[in-house]
C-alpha cells in the first residue's frame, strides 16, 4: 500500500518553493492537506461501491471500517444531479424517483423537484397514498397551482435540485434511523418533512391535513 511519510510531504513542499517564507509553505501545506483528505474520502468511497455492489449490508461495511451501520450510511451514501445516479434506493424508492422525471417532463419543467419526487411516491406506492389519504393526480393538481407548468418541452431527463437531493440526504437519514438499509418511499416522504420547506412538504400541508400529521399516518409503513 502506498504511504506517504511526513518528510517526504515536507519535502515535496520544500523543494516546490526555493527561497519562499514559511508563510507561503503554510498555506501549501494547508491546500495539499485538504487535497489529501478529499483523496482519502474517495478512496474509501471507491471501497464502499465496490462492497454496497457486492451485495454488503451496511452494518457490514460500518464494521469493517471500524465505525457504526449510521456513521457508515450518512459519510457515504451518495447524491448526484442525476436521477440514475442515486445510490442506496430500494426498487420502489428508484422507480419513484423515475415516475418524478417523467412527471417534471410531462409538465415541462426543467428540473426534478421536491413535488415531482412527491407525485412520483404516491403513483408507486398505493398503501402509501390511501395512508396519507390523496393521490398523485391531487398532488401534482396542488403543485401546479403553486408552481404553475413549464413554457417549453423538455426533451431530456431533468437534474434534480439542490433542495430535492437534500430531501433525498435527509431521507437517508430516515431509512438509518428507522432500520433500513435501502432508502423506501415512505423514508422519502419523512425526508420531505424533515426538510419542511420544498413545493412537496407544502402539499404535504395542504392536502394531508397539516404536514405535522404526516409522520403518525405513515409510521406504521
Amino acid at each position: 500500500m502506498v504511504h506517504l511519510s511526513l518528510e517526504q510531504l515536507v519535502q515535496q513542499i520544500d523543494t516546490a518553493t526555493p527561497g519562499e517564507d514559511a508563510l507561503r509553505r503554510l498555506s501549501l501545506a494547508a491546500i495539499g492537506s485538504e487535497e489529501l483528505s478529499r483523496t482519502a474520502d474517495d478512496l474509501v468511497g471507491h471501497y464502499v461501491d465496490e462492497a454496497r455492489g457486492q451485495g454488503a449490508s451496511w452494518a457490514e461495511i460500518g464494521s469493517a471500517m471500524g465505525v457504526t451501520k449510521q456513521a457508515a450510511q450518512q459519510k457515504h451514501r451518495h447524491v448526484s444531479d442525476d436521477v440514475d445516479d442515486l445510490l442506496g434506493l430500494d426498487d420502489a424508492a428508484r422507480t419513484a424517483l423515475q415516475q418524478a422525471s417523467w412527471t417534471a417532463m410531462s409538465q415541462w419543467h426543467h428540473y426534478l423537484g421536491t413535488e415531482h419526487v412527491l407525485v412520483g411516491v404516491l403513483r408507486t406506492d398505493a398503501p402509501l397514498a390511501a395512508a396519507l389519504g390523496f393521490g398523485a393526480d391531487d398532488a401534482l393538481e396542488t403543485a401546479i397551482a403553486m408552481v404553475g407548468r413549464g413554457e417549453v418541452e423538455v426533451l431530456r431527463p431533468p437534474l434534480l435540485t439542490a433542495r430535492c437531493r437534500k430531501t433525498i440526504d435527509l431521507a437517508a437519514v430516515e431509512a438509518t434511523e428507522r432500520g433500513h438499509d435501502l432508502v423506501t418511499p415512505t423514508d422519502l416522504v419523512l425526508g420531505m418533512v424533515r426538510e419542511g420547506r420544498g413545493i412537496a412538504a407544502r402539499v404535504l400541508d395542504q392536502r394531508a391535513g397539516g404536514i405535522d400529521r404526516v409522520r403518525g399516518l405513515v409510521a406504521a409503513l
